[in-house]
């Protein structure tokens, strides 16, 4: 059976704009409890200014409470060379560099402009691929910004361009705010896929006014990417962009592609139970649901 891998981001995405402190212990549990269910490629947390994101100021200890585990890779955010000074003294085995296609919001979530972290973003890059880490490079709202408005598919062309020419292992395609319309995901996936191959490529959706957040999963599909950012019951959303909604919920998401024919090794199943749990750790004690 073709395999379509899931990357939890519950913990990072997921819970960044919660203003609930959930304890270093229970994301640690959070993270086994899906470790045991099947998953292996697991967000845990971003390296940001703890003013900024509270919710993550415990990225350290959280990544070496989860400890290194054969078949896992464990994934960190960074958003400049002093957050991946951090993430490279630990032993995480993903480095996520993320860029925004959309220059406003690439000030309101960087503070700076693209043009600014592309300038940036290569010997960053270069440093964390020397350390042996395998490398994400994310775009943010590339189908659509609710401050800019649509974004130009040569826009989102020069993200790709730079990441390309660093080397990163994995380009990560993000609908921030929900805005990918069938019509709009497809210009850019054509566009994009005639200069990287689909086996490098992943989809981050967000729930929102586009298309329905399946029918943009089955496009991707047919154009042969087989990586899905989700989270438990589509928690999350982006806190520097207004109107952004919840991520792919990854309770939807995984039996939705098996009943298509693929395979992604995880026990949907056991996913109520730790949304329970997510949920009582968050002070709802009930399942968390998206919306």
């Amino acid at each position: 059976m073709d395999q379509v891998t899931i990357v939890d981001v519950t913990l990072r995405d997921g819970l960044q704009d919660q203003p609930q402190r959930v304890a270093t212990d229970d994301k640690v549990q959070l993270a086994r409890l899906l470790i045991q269910a099947g998953y292996q490629e697991l967000e845990l947390t971003s390296m940001v200014r703890p003013d900024w994101i509270p919710q993550t100021s415990d990225a350290e200890a959280v990544i070496r409470g989860v400890g290194a585990q054969s078949g896992l890779r464990r994934h960190v955010l960074v958003p400049n060379r002093r957050g991946l000074e951090r993430a490279l003294a630990t032993d995480s085995e993903v480095i996520t560099f993320v860029i925004s296609a959309s220059t406003q919001h690439n000030q309101r979530n960087l503070n700076c402009t693209t043009e600014e972290s592309l300038a940036r973003v290569t010997p960053l890059i270069n440093a964390a691929k020397e350390a042996g880490r395998f490398v994400r490079g994310t775009i943010s709202t590339a189908f659509g910004c609710t401050l800019q408005g649509t974004v130009a598919p040569r826009a989102v062309l020069s993200v790709v361009d730079t990441y390309v020419n660093a080397g990163v292992n994995q380009i990560c395609l993000a609908d921030t705010v929900g805005m990918a319309t069938t019509e709009i995901f497809d210009i850019l996936l054509e566009t994009v896929l005639s200069y990287v191959d689909s086996s490098r490529l992943a989809i981050h959706l967000h729930e929102g006014s586009g298309s329905p957040i399946l029918r943009l999963v089955d496009h991707a599909l047919v154009y042969g990417i087989r990586t899905f950012d989700a989270a438990l019951g589509g928690l999350g959303g982006c806190p520097f962009a207004p109107g952004a909604e919840g991520n792919l919920k990854a309770e939807m998401l995984i039996p939705h592609v098996e009943s298509h024919g693929y395979w992604t090794g995880i026990d949907s199943t056991q996913l109520p139970a730790i949304a329970l749990t997510l949920g009582m750790a968050l002070g709802k004690g009930s399942p968390i649901a998206a919306g």
